[in-house]
């Protein structure tokens, strides 16, 4: 590839741009996988791919390449609109909104950014959004978009950009907590989370690493058995659903995989 050919990047998709400019602005692997909602393996198979169709062994080469090219098109268009010939404007015709190139913030809490766009896009402003807590980045593979429902990417987000009740939310979330604390053995999780807005409640706890490899009946049962559910539903609850998934995004690493478990109540009285 000599300089300035930039043919051999023609072959490469969506997605491998869209990793490809995000490496170029400073990011890792890691923070791709968590700005963009999927799992550092998707990420690294996108880096492959995009390197064995260039032939560029460099990741961070190729990046700079695919910034080069953006840039170089976006002067094109700058020039070519340069030399249009000026026109008077219409009076009856509306404003075209310019539509400048998204950039996205240098941030590794991309669950925080998403409440804060789902309130800047709300069309009657609610109570601010839960910002006292941080969803695990390991169980960020549970909120990816799925086509079964109910959507636990839609409950996510109803519950990070939704206010609180402050007479109702902290009571319950430290119930609800304490009906899972005695139903889960207390060595299973690493960390567990309880998040109520005003009438929906997100329970999301990883598991310690080496749980996957053992048998996990009692912990499956535990977290959505009889017991669980019928002190849940005495706190004026229903169940919405609980969902189960295990990440591999540390493999790499050599670390184990863990499991996720997250479970949503909603508020019925």
């Amino acid at each position: 590839m000599t300089l300035g050919d930039t043919s051999v990047l023609d072959s490469l998709n969506n997605a491998e741009r869209d990793i490809l400019t995000l490496l170029a602005q400073g990011h890792t692997a890691k923070s791709i996988a968590m700005v963009r909602a999927v799992s550092l393996g998707s990420v690294n198979e996108r880096l492959r791919s995009a390197r064995r169709k260039t032939g560029i062994g460099s990741s961070r080469e190729l990046a700079r390449l695919v910034a080069g090219q953006e840039n170089r098109d976006d002067f094109i268009d700058l020039a070519a609109s340069s030399a249009r010939p000026a026109t008077s404007p219409r009076t009856d015709a509306p404003r075209r909104a310019s539509s400048p190139r998204w950039r996205l913030p240098m941030t590794a809490a991309v669950l925080i950014a998403a409440a804060i766009l789902a309130q800047q896009t709300s069309v009657a402003p609610t109570p601010p959004p839960r910002a006292d807590r941080q969803v695990p980045s390991a169980a960020e593979a549970l909120f990816a978009p799925r086509s079964t429902e109910p959507d636990i990417s839609a409950l996510h987000a109803e519950v990070m950009s939704s206010g609180v009740d402050p007479a109702w939310s902290a009571t319950t979330e430290a119930s609800l907590r304490r009906i899972y604390d005695q139903a889960i053995a207390p060595d299973a999780l690493t960390s567990f989370e309880v998040t109520c807005s005003v009438s929906l409640c997100e329970l999301i706890g990883v598991g310690r690493p080496g749980l996957i490899e053992e048998p996990v009946t009692v912990f499956t049962e535990a977290v959505q058995g009889p017991d669980v559910h019928h002190a849940v539903s005495a706190l004026g609850l229903h169940s919405v659903m609980n969902g189960f998934t295990v990440t591999r995004d540390n493999a790499v690493e050599g670390e184990p995989s863990v499991m996720i478990f997250a479970a949503y109540w909603r508020r019925t009285k």
